[in-house]
């Protein structure tokens, strides 16, 4: 069963605080987890492709930021479900 977009977003966002302990003394990787983390506060479904692109981009800073992305099968779940948080 695919996590609800909520259940998502607070799970992705204790892994990029994890991610913040981790890389505290990289100026660089800590901006993009700050940014990341505001923008996944705030986000919405329907912006969601905003913030995968996001995520790629900081990605190339830190490859583990893409351990915050979610499934194939829990967007499609979300999209087709028409969750929203």
């Amino acid at each position: 069963m695919a996590r609800s977009f909520s259940a998502w977003k607070s799970k992705a966002t204790l892994r990029l605080l994890a991610l913040k302990t981790k890389y505290k003394d990289d100026p660089k990787v800590l901006q993009d987890i700050d940014v990341l983390i505001t923008k996944l506060q705030y986000l919405r479904l329907r912006d969601l492709h905003s913030y995968l692109a996001l995520v790629h981009e900081a990605s190339s800073d830190c490859e583990e930021f893409l351990s915050i992305l979610p499934t194939e099968e829990e967007v499609e779940a979300w999209f087709k479900g028409g969750e929203e948080e």
